[in-house]
């Protein structure tokens, strides 16, 4: 059975889940996700998906934490499914793609 994540809001660019992860926009193309005292920096790009508002994301987005740590492959998927329910949360579909 998929568990169904609640989310608060922070403020307005940032949301926590009911699972112990926050994800805040920090500026135009920054957003942090931080989770178990750990932070990762994401560059991200706002546009429109087929007329969608959207949150584009490097694949390799949660490759290391701010400490520069690796984060296992495993954990990077999970975070990644996290950002996308919390971007969804905000009304905003995640698009994964490599940047220029």
């Amino acid at each position: 059975m998929e568990q169904i994540d609640m989310f608060t809001w922070l403020n307005k660019q940032g949301v926590r889940s009911d699972r112990g992860f926050e994800v805040q926009h920090t500026g135009r193309f920054d957003a942090e996700y931080s989770e178990g005292g750990q932070v990762v920096e994401l560059y991200v790009e706002s546009g429109l998906d087929g007329g969608v508002p959207c949150i584009s994301i490097d694949p390799e987005a949660f490759a290391r934490w701010r400490d520069g740590s690796a984060v296992a492959p495993e954990k990077q998927a999970e975070m990644m499914q996290n950002f996308k329910e919390a971007m969804e949360f905000q009304g905003l579909k995640t698009v994964v793609e490599r940047g220029e």
